[in-house]
């Protein structure tokens, strides 16, 4: 059970050992399943970790947040230019996995990916313990990168692996449903849904078809099946809430 200490902010958590255990577990389990799926369909799938700074350049921010979604610093490292906590980690995994391309021998397809933490305002729907919202929240993000023209489905094996494992995880039945919001840069989005207790889904994963990976001197033009994971949902549906 997660504790809310800052001023009753039901959006900001506090979190203990076991907690954070059961966390790395579930972050491990699908790893395993992603390694095991991908190699499965291709063995030259490579694995990066990394890890990217949460604070970062508000123009950078994707389209899918406005400024009222996010948390602008008042005083930015860049100067003058504006900088906010990031809402997602993805823009500096894509940027990192950029400069690893062309810095190193490691070509796609390739997985980079992190756990880190992420930060919205939620002012639209409001964080509260109950929806499991919260304002500072731990991601697990996937960026898969793989060649334009790859003829094999990743998307569609890597989701029926991980709905067993989610709902072994979470002790819930657990299933893919399409989402009720298609971003501008994504073909396809698949939320990955716990069924709570009181009859509500609750969404714990979204699976997406990107477009948006930068171009890359020397490189075919490659998109990204992304796997982003609510390690704070997971962990609080597992143990009955937060």
């Amino acid at each position: 059970m997660s504790f809310a200490l800052y001023d009753d902010l039901a959006g900001l958590r506090f979190w203990r050992q076991s907690e954070l255990h059961l966390r790395r577990r579930i972050r491990d389990a699908v790893l395993d399943t992603v390694r095991d799926t991908l190699a499965d369909i291709n063995q030259m799938w490579a694995f990066e970790e990394v890890e990217t700074p949460p604070m970062m350049p508000l123009a950078r921010m994707s389209a899918a947040y406005d400024r009222a979604d996010v948390f602008v610093l008042q005083d930015p490292p860049g100067g003058d230019r504006p900088y906010a906590l990031r809402a997602e980690t993805t823009d500096g995994s894509y940027a990192i996995a950029a400069r690893i391309l062309r810095t190193t021998r490691l070509r796609p397809p390739l997985c980079v990916w992190q756990m880190g933490y992420s930060y919205r305002r939620e002012t639209r729907d409001g964080a509260t313990a109950a929806k499991l919202r919260l304002n500072a929240f731990t991601q697990l993000e996937l960026q898969l990168i793989h060649a334009e023209d790859t003829k094999a489905d990743i998307a569609g094996p890597l989701r029926d692996a991980l709905v067993p494992v989610i709902q072994r995880m979470s002790g819930l039945e657990t299933r893919l449903i399409a989402s009720d919001r298609l971003p501008p840069y994504a073909t396809e989005t698949i939320d990955i849904e716990c069924l709570q207790p009181d009859g509500e889904w609750r969404e714990v994963a979204s699976t997406s078809r990107r477009t948006d990976f930068p171009a890359v001197p020397g490189f075919k033009p490659c998109k990204v099946v992304e796997l982003a994971f609510g390690m704070d949902r997971l962990v609080a549906l597992a143990n009955g809430g937060l």
